[in-house]
């Protein structure tokens, strides 16, 4: 069971309207209707006046209401209320009809909240019960240091955003119970920088993805192998890679590693006997392009081995115009991959289709596994989920979750998974 309530500033008749419209139809126009937790019904059965008993109909109507509004309080009482807080930006609705520019600026919000209410909603059929505040924190810092002392954000027992990093710190300045989480669903900003002892950032930073790597490929390494860090120093190399070489010996203190800044330094250091193993942190094309094409020429005819590992962001590459791309094992970390053959996938994109006419995206599927996730562990343990993050994993459609936590920052997702790159696309390895 869910109770949605939908707070926003108050708007003029037209842009009431228009939020109604944004909330229904963002995002390629939805007719799905959002469920609003109404205040206690007025109405009540209408008694007779009897003059035996002297109660009046309007007494009789009275009683009612208060019946009515304690059953409503009660029920709000088993309920865990949760307040989303996202974007929509509706204060920025300027005309009679949303502009594409409305719809492109709120769709991330809107996609989220419609994969987090689904979560939810799955939630609800199987018995649990929450009360959903959905509140617009509208981008801005002042706005989200309001909403942190406001009722709505006193009475939650989780706090899912604001998104955006200057928002987060906004509102983390103003709100004082750091008994209740605050969730970070897409920033992937270094917790230590937001230093919220609160803060669950759900999304891993590069730094994760490196540490994870470096413990990976040292793992990888056998006796008479060499890595290689080929460092170009580019920003994304920096952020990869600067510590991966002390983070591998730190798993393998056997390991022999070197960091090379150059295609001839890095041939310089190939070993015949061994395994090469390769590991590159720039996402520029031509760099890419120039280091398998070196690879090609060393491997075809000189024997060198090699195992490639890249920067995640590669995963949005395509690497279809390299013919002997499959002999290096190309291995990637990520921490959002879609199985589209899953049948949980196939599930969820069914219903969000039946219920919002548009297909997820995966702001949808985001919502979704955080909703199922912190849902599920609120259903399972009430007001002491908090005690259990760390030691309930999970694996979702778009995420996964598995929590360390650091008390000075708080709570960090490593929740990391390896593809490697076969016959023109990544395949998930766990």
């Amino acid at each position: 069971m869910i109770s949605v309530q939908n707070h926003q500033r108050r708007l003029s008749g037209n842009k009431i309207v228009l939020a109604v419209a944004l909330a229904l139809c963002l995002s390629s126009c939805t007719t799905k209707k959002i469920g609003v937790l109404r205040s206690p019904s007025s109405k009540g059965e209408q008694g007779t006046a009897s003059n035996n008993g002297g109660i009046t109909a309007a007494k009789q109507a009275e009683d009612a209401k208060k019946l009515e509004a304690a059953k409503s309080s009660e029920s709000l009482k088993n309920q865990k209320s949760i307040a989303l807080l996202l974007p929509f930006q509706l204060n920025r609705i300027s005309g009679m009809r949303p502009t594409a520019e409305d719809v492109k600026r709120s769709a991330l919000a809107l996609d989220f909240y419609q994969g987090f209410q689904l979560g939810l909603e799955e939630l609800g059929d199987q018995g649990s019960k929450f009360n959903l505040q959905v509140v617009d924190s509208e981008d801005d810092n002042y706005r989200n240091s309001s909403l942190a002392t406001s009722n709505v954000i006193k009475n939650a027992s989780l706090i899912v955003g604001p998104i955006y990093p200057k928002e987060i710190k906004a509102f983390s300045q103003s709100f004082k119970d750091k008994n209740v989480l605050q969730i970070s669903p897409l920033a992937a900003t270094l917790a230590s920088e937001f230093a919220i002892p609160n803060l669950v950032s759900l999304t891993p930073s590069i730094r994760a993805h490196s540490e994870i790597m470096a413990k990976y490929v040292s793992k990888q390494y056998a006796y008479g192998d060499m890595v290689l860090v080929y460092h170009v120093q580019d920003a994304d190399s920096k952020q990869f890679l600067d510590n991966f070489a002390s983070e591998a010996l730190g798993y393998n203190k056997s390991l022999q590693i070197k960091v090379v800044t150059s295609i001839a330094e890095l041939n310089d250091n190939l070993v015949v006997a061994g395994t090469n193993h390769i590991v590159c942190g720039t996402t520029n094309r031509n760099q890419i392009r120039a280091l398998l094409a070196n690879m090609d020429v060393q491997s075809s005819e000189s024997g060198y081995a090699f195992k490639l590992y890249g920067h995640p962001n590669w995963a949005k590459l395509s690497f279809e115009d390299y013919t002997n791309i499959d002999r290096y094992e190309l291995t990637v970390t990520t921490s959002t991959l879609v199985d589209e053959g899953a049948e949980k996938t196939r599930k969820f994109d069914q219903k969000y289709k039946a219920n919002f006419k548009i297909v997820p995206s995966d702001f949808s599927y985001k919502g979704y596994d955080a909703a199922i996730y912190f849902g599920g562990l609120i259903t399972k343990y009430g007001e002491d989920y908090v005690k259990h993050l760390v030691t309930e994993t999970y694996s979702g459609i778009n995420n996964d979750f598995s929590f360390d936590y650091f008390p000075e920052w708080g709570y960090v997702n490593r929740g990391i998974r390896f593809m490697i790159y076969r016959n023109n696309n990544f395949d998930r390895k766990l």
